[in-house]
């Protein structure tokens, strides 16, 4: 890792340890934000890490952006952090002045949306939209026969439906009768659904870590007929089998963010759908009923791989275009396609 990005890592790790507790995470069911985490964030310049320093942000990378979200994945911190670090270089790249608040984005496919240059959108909808209630702009990324749109709005002129996702944070549904809007064509527009995609993956990743960590703790502190569980062979079984999980997804989000490649980033977000569904099992066999407690701190991290599991691509999705990437090689043509793309060296 390079030294400006521990350095990224450790500031935030700081911000976390500071304005971050598990009072505020459970503040989020109740579509409270914890503010003093986003004034710290803004002071440090966090949102506007993807944009140019040329515009104002920092100018980072992408995988300094990952090292940023695993920390608050690990964290289990609540909000649209997300969505406001990209929403931010979304807008800086299509020459828009950057939001002072929060942004959420959504990428849609298979809707009415208005024409490029329009300045409103008749009988605007748009599902599951994170915070969207809270957020001061909503963006939307549409691809449509005509190519990709940047939809912009301002949250206030929406009206929402509040939903939740398994996580218990809002994922509100969004209407207008009559939205002002602004529509740009977004020529790289599945750059940065690559993009979204592996800075979630980031997040997932850093839950996944904690609870694995937490898991191998908690065996060492409980006993069972007068020994220690992590003693017994069943549980230590079942913590090898998540520690593989967990060592191929720190190589593939690491190697996928890092060059975002878009095989790398398929097969990343392929394992990592494999790695939230053992570590949602086995973290809460090992704990029992206490991990299912709302008290308990790993249910706010398996809940949120929940929630984060199929966002911004299913891992369905990311299987096909994984396969899409391969399937039309000839036999000899195949091994020097995987290396090529990096997954040789990852496996």
């Amino acid at each position: 890792m390079s030294e400006h990005r521990i350095f990224f890592r450790e500031t935030v790790e700081r911000i976390l340890a500071d304005a971050l507790d598990k009072a505020d995470i459970d503040a989020a069911e109740e579509r409270i934000l914890p503010a003093r985490l986003y004034e710290a964030l803004n002071e440090n310049g966090i949102p506007l890490m993807l944009v140019s320093e040329d515009k104002g942000g920092i100018g980072a990378t992408v995988a300094d952006a990952a090292a940023i979200l695993r920390a608050m994945g690990e964290a289990s911190a609540p909000g649209p952090i997300l969505e406001t670090m990209l929403g931010q270089q979304l807008l800086a790249s299509v020459g828009l002045e950057f939001s002072p608040g929060l942004i959420s984005l959504v990428f849609v496919d298979g809707i009415d949306v208005p024409e490029l240059g329009a300045t409103e959108w008749s009988n605007a909808t748009v599902h599951a939209v994170p915070w969207g209630a809270a957020a001061d702009h909503v963006l939307i990324v549409a691809r449509t026969a005509a190519g990709t749109q940047l939809i912009v709005t301002n949250g206030a002129d929406w009206t929402a439906t509040p939903e939740r996702d398994a996580a218990g944070e809002p994922r509100d549904n969004l209407s207008a009768r009559s939205l002002p809007v602004t529509v740009i064509a977004l020529a790289n527009g599945d750059a940065y659904l690559r993009a979204a995609a592996v800075l979630r993956a980031a997040q997932c990743l850093g839950a996944i870590e904690w609870a694995f960590r937490r898991s191998v703790e908690y065996t060492g502190e409980r006993k069972q007929f007068g020994r220690e569980i992590g003693k017994f062979q069943a549980i230590q079984q079942m913590l090898a089998e998540l520690a593989g999980h967990v060592l191929a997804c720190v190589g593939l989000v690491e190697a996928a963010a890092e060059g975002m490649n878009p095989q790398l980033i398929a097969a990343a977000r392929s394992r990592l759908g494999d790695a939230i569904d053992a570590t949602i099992t086995i973290t809460h066999q090992v704990h029992g009923a206490m991990g299912f407690s709302l008290e308990y701190s790993l249910n706010s991290r398996t809940r949120r791989l929940m929630a984060w599991r199929d966002d911004f691509g299913s891992t369905l999705y990311w299987r096909r275009m994984l396969a899409r990437e391969f399937t039309h090689l000839q036999r000899d043509e195949f091994w020097p396609a995987v290396a090529d793309s990096g997954l040789a060296a990852v496996g």
